[in-house]
């Protein structure tokens, strides 16, 4: 027996000796392959499919973990404030295009180059070599943001010459309906005009005997409980030509007092409070009927405007119910306007590993897993070169077809106190015009705007 011990020993050290064991490597090429535990917040992203990437990018680069968190929306700016005066924070955010001005001082500016290592191991059982190739890759330039993603990229992601994030997925506003709600109203088609949109309305919406409703044609006109009011009115406003802001000044105001109520702003404000005020031919909503997407998935509203986003929720809240998407109404055909509310992945300023950072962040860009996650998530794309492709997907179309006419108008620092100021905008006027003082939405529209001026 000790004589197969040592003639067991004098083979493995032959083996070893003559080079057929596991190479070893540099100091150099140990640093390079030094374990790295990347931390990435998200908020509203699907982390199933993000933690596929994740086990995706272990197979390119090995000593990279990526542990994903997802961060409630509510909870989000006090954790990540905390977390960096602790010297915690996460390496990767999701950031909403909104809010980018807002925490750009904690976020790293994109690089020319990152460089990272391959790890790849070579040989037999007896003859291992582990091989490290130190890599630099090349970040997407300013001028390739321009021309591979959707304009209003361009316009939320770059500022100062400097990229500070990009999108794995894009977001647009369209209009979901109940089939069959429409049908019980009569209406054989789907309106194609803002008009035909206001008759399917007032046919779609049902009153028991003291006037109360019981069934909307439409949850609009509102703000309290409609969750994407500020966009709505802001869509509304964008189709009938107002200026909203640009270069850090807001427009949308500006002239009223000329105009008067023959405004854009004020016209569009009008309309969309008109399906809240009960003397008018289209009342179909008010601020005391709950929530809007929780009356639609109950099967009380015929046209919901949502996003996206809120696709999965509908459909797990109400699958037996005959749901389905159109793209959202113009005013103008020759000159359609969106609205674009999506996130951006950015790397923190403190993090200790942008390299590997900014370089899962692009293995995620990846077009091949932009159309992955898009799929999985119903999602259009932000890139221009898988538009076409995404129009023949029947539940991406909707959204899809009307990304390159989507626009985020905000760019300030403070998302949360402009959309404050848009709702106040609503209910103030609804009150205003309920009490009887006539119009004013010419102080209510300059006050929203001096307010949003101020967050700029």
């Amino acid at each position: 027996m000790f004589k197969k011990v040592i003639y067991l020993f004098l083979i493995t050290m032959f083996l070893a000796t003559s080079g057929f064991g596991c190479k070893g490597l540099t100091a150099e090429e140990q640093a390079a392959i030094k374990p790295v535990a990347l931390n990435y917040w998200t908020v509203f992203n699907d982390t199933t499919q993000l933690e596929k990437f994740a086990e995706e990018y272990k197979k390119v680069r090995s000593y990279v973990t990526v542990n994903i968190k997802q961060v409630r929306v509510d909870e989000f700016d006090k954790m990540f404030t905390n977390a960096l005066a602790e010297d915690i924070a996460p390496d990767i955010v999701s950031i909403n295009a909104r809010d980018i001005r807002r925490y750009q001082s904690k976020l790293a500016e994109m690089p020319v180059n990152v460089k990272v290592s391959s790890v790849t191991v070579k040989g037999g059982q007896f003859s291992q070599q582990t091989i490290v190739t130190a890599e630099t890759k090349s970040m997407p330039s300013v001028g390739a943001v321009k021309s591979n993603f959707v304009s209003t990229v361009y316009n939320d992601a770059v500022i100062g010459g400097k990229i500070y994030g990009l999108p794995i997925a894009m977001d647009t506003m369209a209009i979901y309906y109940n089939r069959d709600l429409l049908d019980q109203a009569g209406v054989s088609e789907l309106p194609k005009t803002w008009d035909e949109f206001m008759k399917a309305v007032k046919a779609g919406t049902r009153f028991n005997d003291k006037g109360d409703i019981i069934q909307s044609g439409a949850a609009l006109g509102a703000s309290k409980n409609i969750p994407r009011a500020f966009d709505i009115l802001s869509l509304l406003m964008m189709q009938s030509g107002v200026k909203m802001a640009q270069g850090g000044y807001v427009y949308f105001a500006n002239g009223i007092d000329e105009a008067g109520a023959k405004h854009p702003a004020a016209t569009a404000l009008r309309f969309y409070t008109d399906f809240a005020q009960r003397t008018k031919e289209v009342y179909a909503w008010n601020d005391k009927m709950g929530d809007a997407l929780e009356a639609f998935t109950r099967g009380k509203v015929m046209f919901y405007f949502g996003f996206a986003y809120d696709y999965p929720k509908i459909k797990s809240r109400a699958p037996q119910l005959n749901i389905e998407v159109m793209p959202m109404l113009q005013l103008n055909e020759k000159a359609p306007a969106n609205v674009a509310n999506y996130w951006l992945e950015t790397v923190v300023k403190k993090s200790k590993h942008q390299n590997e950072a900014w370089d899962f962040i692009m293995f995620m860009l990846k077009p091949e897993n932009i159309k992955k996650y898009c799929e999985a998530t119903t999602h259009p794309t932000p890139l221009r070169s898988q538009i076409n492709d995404q129009k023949e997907n029947a539940a991406i179309a909707p959204f899809a077809s009307q990304v390159l006419n989507a626009e985020n108008w905000y760019r300030g620092k403070d998302s949360a106190t402009a959309e404050k100021a848009f709702n106040d905008l609503i209910t103030n006027y609804l009150l205003f015009t309920a009490d009887g003082q006539g119009e004013k939405d010419r102080e209510l529209l300059k006050y929203a705007s001096q307010v949003v001026q101020q967050t700029m």
